[in-house]
């Protein structure tokens, strides 16, 4: 056995290596600190990228969020707008770009489909067929659809392409609505390389419009959607949709009718004047003031009691209309008034361009004969002359929701204009007619026919007898707080055949005159979020002889179901002074002093 002394030569320098302690520092620093370095600019430069990416989410939803709050067209500067917003939410140090589109529901492919598409910043917009190519997994065709540039800047194709699973972002469209698809684009670059290259980020938010079916942009042709078909939810859009060729049995399936008046066809109207190379090929009219006392109407079969009933139609507004300016336009203004067996529904009013009041969404509820009538109008097309002469014309979309309908109705069409048919005229296009169950519900209030004391002239709205009755029918005025900052006018007649100091039930202190069981207007009020001084409302009659013509008084019922109540507030005209009006349906009851009937004009302006 050799001792250690013995131990081969060659392992000595081994053995004395190991037990060296002597050594540089310097040596390892040089070593070590590459990697300290890279994983210390790795940290940062993860961290922004992570830090990037939220804040893009974030703006994204916040952009989104901010747009589902809107109820008039989009525009052009709008959008470009928020593109801004998202650069300050997101703090971006680079290019950033959205592109926000409408989609609806393709129940005969069972599809999404695109109703309109924008981009910002020269961002192209969705292809129209996107979502074909996508379900048929075509990527490399929609990608050349966005050009041919490479590189990394928003010039590329890749840049512009959506997110590969898209359709399975976008959740059920509801029958009747479109969703709002908001993509966000940032280009991110790390400041160091650490093994990370460019990024482009892309979140994705898709939002339901709160306050209106749907939203069309400024100057794009709507498309509509489809309000016939039911969805299934199977966690990713509307699939296994039932076949709308499917036969059903009245009177417990829905009925349906349409008209486009593309191929002339006019069964059921009472007119047959059809316009072609309108906005959307043909439509009916155009019609002018020859139709306050000779409406157009549709007979309307539902085939026996419904439980619901929707009229849906596109409104063409054409030409010069006049709101409410005095000089041009009636007292009543210039309008269009929808009726069901001769009594009106609806009356709005109408300017040529949409803007302020002139162009917020206009709802409206009435009830009669046991059934109720919720309408509604949104516009989706303004800026182009596509008829008559060189004014800009307007479509609106208007949907009727009738509860408990009669089985059998007209509806008619009125406009109240001053000028002729050449000047103020209106049209009717893609309508669609739908009933659902088989009727027997209850019926909802309708004012007693006994109960009717003429009509008032500048609306046509029935007058009655008895103590003030708010379900009673009566014109709809919407407003925002920011249309209030001249006073808005407008004609009414004043006064009525009831004593108000003998309807106890209201509860007012010392109330005077006579008035009307129905409120010659309800004023549906948005103040838009503002609250105290900043959201005071006023209310005011003028006769323009300090009350001497007409001497009137006011009564009206707040949201909250407050009533309020005044005589004179200017001379002899009536007024009252809403400190933090809250928003919704204020019924507007005009009286007189005396016995007799007179007219007035009603302003409402902030103060």
């Amino acid at each position: 056995m050799q001792t250690p002394s013995e131990k081969p030569a060659r392992r000595r320098p081994l053995d004395r290596f190991g037990r060296e302690s002597a050594g540089s520092v310097s040596m390892e620093l040089v070593i070590v600190l590459p990697l300290l370095l890279w994983a210390l600019a790795a940290t940062v430069v993860f961290f922004d990228g992570f830090r990037t990416r939220y804040h893009a989410q974030m703006a994204a939803q916040t952009v989104a969020d901010v747009m589902s709050r809107e109820t008039n067209l989009f525009t052009a500067a709008y959008v470009e707008g928020l593109n801004g917003v998202f650069d300050f939410l997101a703090d971006q140090r680079g290019e950033t770009r959205i592109r926000v589109s409408s989609v609806i529901w393709d129940s005969a492919n069972n599809r999404n489909r695109l109703q309109w598409s924008y981009g910002t910043r020269g961002l192209a917009p969705l292809p129209a067929n996107t979502f074909e190519l996508m379900q048929a997994g075509d990527l490399e065709t929609l990608r050349a659809l966005f050009g041919t540039a490479t590189g990394f800047s928003f010039a590329s194709a890749d840049a512009q392409m959506p997110i590969e699973d898209l359709p399975t972002r976008i959740p059920p469209v509801l029958p009747g609505e479109a969703l709002l698809l908001v993509e966000s684009f940032a280009l991110w670059s790390p400041f160091a390389q650490v093994g990370v290259g460019q990024i482009r980020l892309a979140p994705v938010v898709v939002v339901r419009p709160r306050f209106a079916p749907w939203i069309n942009f400024d100057g794009i042709a709507p498309v509509y959607p489809d309000s016939s078909y039911e969805i299934a939810w199977t966690g990713g859009g509307n699939t296994d949709l039932p076949d709308p060729n499917d036969p059903v049995d009245p009177p417990d399936g829905p009925t349906n009718a349409s008209f486009t008046f593309d191929s002339g066809v006019t069964t059921g109207w009472t007119a047959t004047t059809i316009t072609q190379n309108g906005p959307t090929n043909g439509f009916l009219g155009p019609f002018g003031p020859e139709t306050f006392a000779t409406p157009v109407a549709l007979n309307v079969n539902l085939g026996g009691l419904r439980d619901t009933a929707t009229i849906e139609f596109d409104l063409l507004v054409l030409d010069s209309w006049d709101g409410y300016d005095s000089t041009y336009s009636l007292p009543r203004g210039d309008t269009i008034t929808l009726m069901i067996n001769g009594l009106p529904i609806d009356m709005q009013v109408f300017a040529t361009g949409i803007w302020g009041l002139y162009g917020r969404t206009r709802v409206a509820s009435v009830t009669r004969n046991g059934a109720t009538y919720a309408v509604r109008m949104v516009p989706t097309r303004s800026g182009t002359n596509f008829f008559g002469a060189s004014y800009n014309d307007q479509i609106w979309r208007v949907t009727m929701t009738i509860t408990q309908p009669l089985a059998h109705f007209t509806l008619g069409f009125s406009a109240g204009t001053d000028s002729a048919s050449a000047d103020e005229s209106f049209g009717i296009d893609n309508v669609l007619i739908t009933a659902t169950g088989a009727g027997g519900g209850q019926p909802a209030y309708s004012p007693p026919a006994h109960l009717v004391a003429g009509a008032d002239p500048h609306t046509r709205f029935e007058r009655l007898t008895g103590c003030p009755e708010v379900r009673n029918p009566a014109p709809w005025l919407s407003m925002a707080r920011d249309d209030l900052t001249s006073a808005i006018t407008l004609q009414r007649q004043a006064g009525g055949p009831t004593a108000l100091a003998g309807c106890n039930a209201l509860n007012l202190s010392s109330p005077t005159g006579y008035i009307s069981g129905s409120p010659q207007l309800v004023f549906n009020y948005d103040n838009q979020g503002v609250r105290g001084n900043g959201n005071r409302l006023r209310i005011r009659l003028e006769d323009n002889n300090n009350g001497r013509t007409c001497d009137t008084t006011l009564l009206i019922q707040d949201p909250n179901g407050q009533w309020w109540f005044n005589d004179d507030q200017n001379g002899w005209n009536a007024g009252l002074n809403l400190g933090n009006a809250v928003s919704g349906a204020y019924r507007v009851f005009i009286g007189t002093y005396g016995t007799t009937t007179c007219n007035s004009r009603i302003s409402f302006t902030a103060y």
